[in-house]
């Protein structure tokens, strides 16, 4: 893989071959279709180019292989082996070009998505069983669309005497092209049962047939579910692609009127008959689903039963709760739409991101028990350190202090918080903002509800219900002087006031990345409460924090966008549910205030830095007054370089001696 182990790898989670639930890998591609690979059950084996290519990497294209552990054949019939696996495959081919891939000689785009499986025996060379080609013009062309859910069996042509075999899975010459997927694979003589999937009262068994062995149905089939014959046992035979004749298998089916114990291994055997009538048994298992669900937040565990299409919750028989082994009570036992919802409120606190069990026994609406057990992290949270508090009354001068930097150009490093860091520093280049309306390098701000276009973001914007309903401003300084709205970071330094000891639900929606600290002047990010460290669209993240003495502390939001869209809000969460912006007039709102009246906890400046006046004097001179100590630095531009003022400190008069002079402070 080019830059493969180095920072030039791509996207790394999909840097070659990988294993993910397939579910979670639909969502997190986007689905493109790959929601269609039915076949695809729980943990799938990936080849993934074009979720690779979602970041810088090397030039070259995607080649990677891998390869399973060695199978046993000994005894096999020379040629009487196949190898079934199901696919999803969706190719493109000489379409990428350009300076981050390989061309031919005359500059033209050379990737064609190939897909490929080699058998290897005792040892020896590979040999070619599988090629899948995304050029049109080969002989093995495997066009896009028709072959998204496959079931593919293929002869793997074994010697005679061989003892063991080696497979491995190739996807070769790719650049930003689709995708390769495979599961259930299995190895052996025809027919033979190639997957087995089940839900909560029913198994299906898909059987291969090649090589011309094909299964007896006349002669019956029987299946066994954990060691017991069960009935009744429906045999059919479908075409799992219409296009495609060869793709006729046959599925063995049953569905019963008991619900699996929930999460529980099944094991399931099928016997049959091929047509030569040679008695076949064949074993497999699924894992039955789950029904419940744990969150949680500081003191409350939230269980949630949902319905299933062949089994309800009886809500009216309870729900018994065993915390980590003992017995503990619901607080309450509610019916939402097609789930029960079962609430502990919890007498203290629980210990941030400890690790529990919690196990429920409930009733079906057919009077079946059901017990079912669940492993969970509780929620996080950090304790605000009592030493950064001041006292209850201590914050002045309502608000919160915003200061934006842009840059003409995409932070080296990304959109990630360390250059978010560098860029407030100064240490990627100057500012592109408009600082027209800043007063010290500072723009004053109530609260933080911001939309690069005004428009509507988030959860509070024009159209929101209730509390909801607050216009979104647009960011201070944004579009900048050159009319981007783009590679932007920003910093609110605002001195919070919590009004009791407790547990606080605070929640940031951005667009991109953000984080949220408190300490002192001297060190703001003291403790980090909540972050995101990434590109995203508008997205809530929620966190906790304790506070075991009400106070007046330094908050600090830290807020990052690199393109597209750019907003941020920042907002609490009430006990009943409501929201409310840090400083904004909703019900619960925490106040905010931009200076504190005594010393800061640790040495550090009671406020932070900026610029409270300037004054020309009738001399012609210059008076600079600035508050939260600091080192004074000057320039000719206002895009720099900065030097420091030896010295200075404030109030500093100072003669200009240049046609113009900028001025500013920094930690």
């Amino acid at each position: 893989m080019p830059g493969f182990g180095t920072a030039l790898d791509g996207i790394v989670e999909w840097a070659g071959w990988t294993f993910a639930n397939k579910d979670w890998w639909v969502r997190a591609a986007g689905n493109q279709r790959r929601a269609e690979w039915a076949f695809g059950d729980n943990t799938v084996m990936i080849a993934d180019p074009d979720e690779w290519d979602d970041a810088g990497h090397a030039k070259g294209l995607f080649n990677s292989y891998i390869t399973l552990p060695a199978i046993n054949v000994k005894g096999a019939a020379a040629n009487s082996l196949v190898v079934a696996f199901d696919s999803t495959w969706r190719p493109e081919a000489f379409d990428d070009g350009g300076a981050n891939w390989p061309v031919n000689e005359t500059g033209g785009p050379i990737n064609h998505q190939n897909g490929v499986v080699d058998a290897s025996f005792d040892g020896g060379a590979n040999k070619r069983v599988v090629d899948f080609d995304s050029d049109s013009q080969s002989p093995n062309f495997h066009k896009d669309i028709d072959f998204i859910n496959e079931s593919v069996v293929v002869p793997l042509n074994n010697p005679a005497g061989a003892t063991t075999m080696n497979l491995r899975f190739g996807m070769l010459t790719a650049a930003n092209d689709w995708w390769w997927a495979v599961d259930n694979i299995a190895v052996g003589v025809p027919p033979l049962l190639s997957s087995v999937t089940g839900n909560g009262v029913a198994v299906t068994n898909r059987i291969v047939e090649a090589l011309g062995k094909t299964v007896n149905t006349a002669a019956g089939v029987t299946v066994s579910l954990n060691g017991k014959a069960t009935t009744p046992v429906e045999v059919t035979r479908e075409l799992v692609n219409d296009n495609y004749p060869e793709s006729e298998r046959v599925f063995v089916s049953h569905t019963g009127t008991q619900v699996f114990a929930p999460r529980s291994k099944v094991t399931v055997t099928v016997r049959f008959t091929d047509n030569t009538g040679r008695v076949v048994e064949e074993n497999g298992s699924f894992i039955a689903p789950g029904y419940l669900s744990v969150s949680t937040t500081p003191k409350v565990i939230t269980a949630v039963l949902t319905d299933a299409a062949w089994m309800t919750v009886k809500d009216s028989a309870g729900v018994k709760l065993e915390l980590n082994g003992a017995s503990i009570t619901a607080t309450s036992v509610t019916r939402v739409d097609n789930t029960v919802v079962v609430r502990y409120v919890s007498p203290s606190l629980i210990p941030s991101g400890s690790r529990h069990t919690l196990k429920a026994t409930y009733t079906t609406a057919t009077g079946q028990e059901l017990t079912e057990t669940v492993g969970f992290t509780a929620a996080t949270y950090a304790t605000l350190s009592a030493e950064l508090a001041t006292a209850v009354g201590t914050g002045t001068e309502a608000g919160m202090n915003w200061r934006t930097h842009q840059l003409a150009a995409a932070r080296p490093a990304g959109t990630v918080l360390s250059a978010a860091e560098s860029q407030l520093a100064g240490a990627l280049g100057a500012s592109e903002h408009d600082a027209s309306g800043e007063v010290g390098g500072i723009f004053k701000i109530d609260y933080v509800n911001f939309d690069q276009a005004s428009g509507e973001a988030g959860n509070f914007k024009a159209s929101g219900l209730g509390e909801l309903a607050v216009n979104d401003e647009g960011i201070p300084g944004i579009p900048g002087v050159n009319g981007s709205t783009d590679n932007i970071a920003g910093e609110v330094l605002t001195f919070v006031e919590v009004p009791a000891a407790g547990v606080y639900a605070m929640v940031v929606n951005s667009d991109d990345g953000f984080q949220v600290s408190v300490g002192t002047t001297n060190n703001v990010k003291s403790q980090v409460l909540g972050e995101f460290n990434g590109g995203r669209g508008s997205s809530d993240t929620q966190f906790y924090f304790e506070a075991t003495k009400a106070g007046v502390y330094l908050f600090r939001l830290l807020w990052m966008e690199g393109g597209g869209g750019a907003n941020v809000e920042w907002f609490t969460v009430n006990a009943d549910g409501t929201r409310a912006l840090v400083n904004g007039t909703q019900a619960g709102a925490l106040r905010t205030f931009r200076r504190r009246t005594v010393a800061e906890p640790g040495g550090g400046s009671t406020t932070p830095l900026a610029f409270s006046s300037i004054v020309r004097n009738a001399n012609g001179s210059i008076t600079l007054t600035w508050t939260g100590g600091g080192t004074l630095q000057s320039s000719a531009s206002i895009k720099g370089p900065w030097t420091d003022v030896a010295g200075a400190t404030s109030p500093l008069t100072l003669t200009p001696d240049q046609a113009s002079q900028f001025a500013r402070v920094r930690r």
